[in-house]
């Protein structure tokens, strides 16, 4: 959430008006009124001056005091702010506004748990779109080590309902899931045995304990879980579903639920679990068994395809059009549908999406290969927010042409598109494999505005359209040069146009380097077997700078491993290097895509305001910080 955007939606009525009791002279409520109106128009000096002359008076108003830490934050004096937020919230405990504020305050300046019980009072006041994703964006950062209470039930009702991506809240979901003694129990089991599978029957138990977690059961249906306790947990639960078919054991409605999540994990994160040489025999098996009992019609157990399914996709059965003839219960039909409908309609849109430019550089063609291969990010939903970014003071509406520059699977187009329904938007990607799987996606969450087509950027110089906002968050250190694209796409941007802009930080990926390295040494191979042997391998290393790559989200996906770890070219960057070619293009930095917690610590460091847009100031942070900018480089430039 901006940080202006709670404050210009929730001004309230104000303490001398809306049936209030106060006694107050004209010329105090006219000065009210001009603080306001100041307020309002951003003249925040101007209005903070006069709200601290109102409370010379009225201390012990709580809509002043409010007001005034609002007018605070947005000025960036959060450590100001905060005192007469708390006092706004000790004199009137149920005042809406300045929960809201001061949960962006305890952002701002770090105060992760004291910001995600403000966000979470806010949201029991009022139930707004503006507090369900304050709501999110606090509790992102949070990892629970006891129980908190109402949060867990809020956390479950954010991740339910799409008040953020759901990757957004896997981690603190996660935290909140293994703080079942039952779950960290079997995880220490699991660990303790390791890579022998625990006996059937105690997973037998285990499995009709998981059915009952609801956050788990959403969780694993959503997106992967991004944790080697819970992997191995599940790649043992995986087990005992195929053990519970080879018995020819029943499942009960719940449990069958349950293994069709299991399913599903298994199918979002590629068939990533480690598989021992027995379960694939016995999964050979029972696919043989239902491949017969499809190819003559008569009906099987509804866990038969959801064990099958656990391995591998069914799409890869001799014929997997009869299974969406045969009658299942309603889990397993969304599994089919997932495995089986949706893979064919990807490839019919692929066939359709239109060519701009030609492929035809040696590296263009490798990079493309890998993505048809393994397109990701396999994504289930969007998140659901109705507020709109803004563009750097400007409503994005004014941005009429868009271009999201390797758009991939689509996520980032089709949210922008989705919140932004008067624009036009161009979506291109190398990988037409993703680029289907895109098209699918934006058809099923009602996007128009949005056209997929398959370039190659370092060949879009020649397309005649324009843009006001270019999106390349993720692909220019994937080209051969990516100074050339870059130059290239600001070709495609209109004066004063703006520009969103993802480079891989030379300093936070050292860590990846020295694993690649590894990866080589090993000879270990970009397919999944191989991707499977070297992440157990960097999972029982002892090495501190292997080890560290677990913490990184991408490593729990077939793709995102690949990507992570196997690309076949990436640039890493430094912020030299950026700040000399954008004073070469004549381009205005206009800021990092950073966390409240990294901005406070920055900040902390270098208190001048103007330093936030110095990439000298930034360098020296980074140099103490290697790992500030860990996922990439996010940033804007604006073209004049």
């Amino acid at each position: 959430m901006n940080r202006n955007q709670w404050q210009a939606d929730n001004l309230g009525t104000g303490p001398f008006e809306g049936g209030t009791d106060l006694t107050c002279a004209e010329s105090v409520i006219d000065l009210f009124r001009a603080a306001v109106a100041y307020h309002q128009a951003g003249a925040f000096a101007e209005a903070e001056r006069l709200y601290q002359q109102m409370l010379t008076a009225l201390p012990d108003n709580a809509d002043l005091q409010s007001r005034l830490g609002a007018v605070l934050m947005v000025q960036g004096k959060t450590s100001l702010a905060i005192p007469h937020l708390e006092r706004a919230v000790l004199l009137m405990p149920d005042l809406f506004e300045a929960h809201g504020n001061l949960a962006q305050g305890y952002m701002a300046a770090g105060l992760v748990e004291q910001a995600v019980e403000a966000a979470a009072r806010a949201f029991e006041l009022r139930e707004t779109p503006q507090s369900k994703l304050l709501f999110a964006e606090c509790v992102k950062h949070v990892r629970f080590t006891s129980d908190r209470g109402r949060l867990p039930n809020l956390v479950l009702r954010a991740l339910t309902e799409g008040w953020s991506r759901p990757r957004e809240l896997t981690g603190v979901c996660i935290s909140l899931i293994k703080l079942n003694r039952i779950v960290a129990d079997y995880i220490a089991r699991a660990d303790g045995t390791w890579p022998n599978r625990l006996s059937s029957e105690a997973l037998c138990d285990l499995t009709a304990q998981l059915a009952k977690d609801e956050m788990l059961c959403h969780l694993l249906e959503q997106d992967p879980l991004t944790d080697v306790g819970l992997e191995r947990l599940l790649t043992n639960v995986r087990y005992a579903i195929l053990a519970t078919c080879v018995a020819d054991e029943s499942c009960d409605e719940r449990r069958l639920r349950f293994c069709c999540s299991v399913a599903q994990q298994c199918f979002i994160n590629e068939y990533v679990y480690a598989t021992s040489e027995a379960e694939a025999e016995q999964t050979e098996r029972l696919r043989d068994s239902l491949e017969k009992a499809l190819a003559s019609g008569r009906p099987c157990p509804a866990l038969w395809p959801v064990a099958v399914s656990a391995y591998s996709p069914l799409d890869n059965l001799a014929e997997p059009k009869a299974l969406l003839e045969q009658p299942w219960p309603e889990c397993v039909k969304s599994l089919i549908v997932r495995h089986v409908s949706e893979p064919a309609e990807e490839r019919e849109l692929s066939d359709a999406i239109a060519v701009l430019t030609p492929i035809d550089s040696e590296i263009s063609r490798a990079v493309r290969r890998q993505y048809e291969e393994s397109p990701y990010p396999r994504w289930v939903s969007v998140e659901q927010k109705l507020q709109p970014v803004f563009l750097h003071g400007s409503a994005p509406l004014q941005a009429v042409e868009v271009l999201i520059a390797g758009c991939g699977t689509g996520l980032s187009a089709i949210e922008f598109a989705k919140q932004h329904r008067q624009t036009r938007v161009l979506a291109v990607d190398l990988s037409r494999a993703s680029l289907g799987y895109a098209k699918r996606m934006a058809r099923r969450c009602g996007v128009n505005n949005v056209e997929f087509a398959q370039a190659d950027i370092m060949r879009l110089g020649a397309i005649e359209q324009r843009f006001d906002f270019i999106d390349v968050s993720g692909v220019l250190h994937h080209l051969a040069d990516p100074w050339e694209g870059w130059r290239i796409l600001l070709s495609l941007l209109r004066p004063g146009g703006s520009m969103q802009v993802g480079l891989y930080s030379e300093a936070a990926r050292r860590n990846i380097v020295a694993v690649r390295a590894f990866v080589n040494q090993r000879g270990y191979q970009p397919t999944p077997h191989d991707i499977r042997c070297c992440r157990e391998d960097i999972i029982l290393s002892r090495d501190p700078l292997q080890k560290s790559v677990i913490s990184w989200e991408d490593f729990f996906t077939i793709s995102e491993c690949r990507d992570l770890l196997f690309h076949v070219q990436e640039h890493q960057i430094s912020l030299a290097q950026i700040k000399s070619f954008l004073t070469e293009n004549d381009l205005q930095f206009a800021g990092f895509n950073v966390d409240p917690p990294t901005r406070n610590n920055f900040t902390l460091r270098f208190p001048n305001p103007a330093a936030i847009m110095d990439l000298d100031c930034w360098h020296t942070f980074e140099t103490a910080a290697p790992g500030t900018f860990a996922a990439m480089y996010q940033f804007w430039v604006l073209k004049p």
